[in-house]
C-alpha cells in the first residue's frame, strides 16, 4: 500500500501532466475556435459576449440631439468623427458656431 506522501506526490506529478496537456490541446482548440468564426461571421454577440440587459429591464437608447445643421440639411451631433460637409466647410473659412443649431 502506498503512504499518504506517494500519493501526494503521484497527484502532484498528474497535475502537471494534465497541465501540460491542456497548453498543448489549448492552441488547438483556439485555432479550431477562431476558424469557426471566421467560416460563419459570428461576433462576440452571437457568442453571448455581448453587453446584456439584465431580465426585467430595457435597454435604454437615448438619442442625442442634433447641435450642428448646414443648409443642406446635414446635421451632426458634435460626437464622433467631424462630417465631411463640415469639415470642408471649415477648409472654406467658415466657423463651426456658423453651424450651431441655436
Amino acid at each position: 500500500m502506498a503512504t499518504y506522501q506517494e500519493i501526494v506526490q503521484k497527484i502532484s506529478e498528474l497535475q502537471k501532466q494534465a497541465e501540460e496537456i491542456k497548453a498543448r490541446e489549448q492552441a488547438t482548440v483556439i485555432a479550431d475556435i477562431r476558424e469557426k468564426i471566421e467560416q460563419y461571421g459570428l461576433t462576440a454577440e452571437d457568442l453571448g459576449f455581448g453587453a446584456k440587459v439584465p431580465a426585467g429591464k430595457k435597454a435604454v437608447n437615448r438619442k442625442v440631439p442634433v447641435r450642428y445643421r448646414d443648409s443642406a440639411g446635414n446635421t451632426w451631433t458634435g460626437r464622433g468623427k467631424r462630417p465631411g460637409w463640415l469639415t470642408q466647410a471649415l477648409a472654406q473659412g467658415k466657423a463651426v458656431e456658423d453651424f450651431l443649431i441655436r
